[in-house]
């Protein structure tokens, strides 16, 4: 199955999600550290081929247990970047918000040559904003209800950042919201 933009997604923390994902044919699986620990991401990718696996690390997340996922991207926050150099073999996504960029733009540009992409919180539509970030970054743009899908792949982004949900019990899932969007993006044959 072929999309039509780059596609992450993100917060899975349960087979069913990422099943899903992979056979939708996204290009990431993110999985949130403080929720998933190395054994069930373990068995969790286990069942899954195809997408590139992030480890999603929050600001309060303790990273003692890192080295136990055998992932190549982390993702983090802007407020995080030390941990680029406390983990330079490592490729990087940052999480931003649109309205941080001026305030951040001097401090992530240190850094362009371990950060593969940014992944963007369109907290407000800004255009010279999302210019003047893909001028320096590759994004992706965290899909949000307050923008069309449409309107989202008009700017100069490489692709777009869903995010899973949890099961309301273990093989028993609602894909309303995440089908809908990856269905729109799917390319018919």
């Amino acid at each position: 199955m072929s999309l039509k933009t780059k596609v992450k997604a993100g917060n899975i923390t349960n087979l069913s999600d990422a099943r899903y994902c992979a056979g939708m044919g996204v290009d990431w699986l993110g999985f949130p550290l403080h929720t998933v620990n190395p054994v069930t991401f373990k068995e969790i990718t286990d069942w899954v081929a195809g997408p590139e696996f992030v480890l999603e690390i929050s600001e309060t997340a303790s990273i003692d247990s890192i080295g136990q996922y055998p992932v190549t991207t982390l993702e983090i926050s802007s407020d995080q970047l030390k941990m680029i150099e406390e983990w330079p073999s490592m490729q990087w996504m940052i999480r931003i918000s649109i309205s941080e960029w001026d305030k951040k733009k001097s401090e992530l540009l240190k850094f362009t040559d371990k950060i593969s992409y940014l992944v963007i919180d369109l907290d407000r539509y800004d255009e010279q904003a999302i210019s003047d970030i893909a001028s320096c970054f590759r994004i992706l743009i965290k899909q949000s209800d307050s923008y069309s899908l449409e309107d989202l792949l008009s700017l100069p982004i490489e692709g777009i950042n869903v995010e899973g949900e949890n099961e309301l019990k273990p093989g028993l899932k609602d894909y309303e919201k995440l089908s809908t969007i990856l269905e729109e993006l799917e390319i018919l044959d």
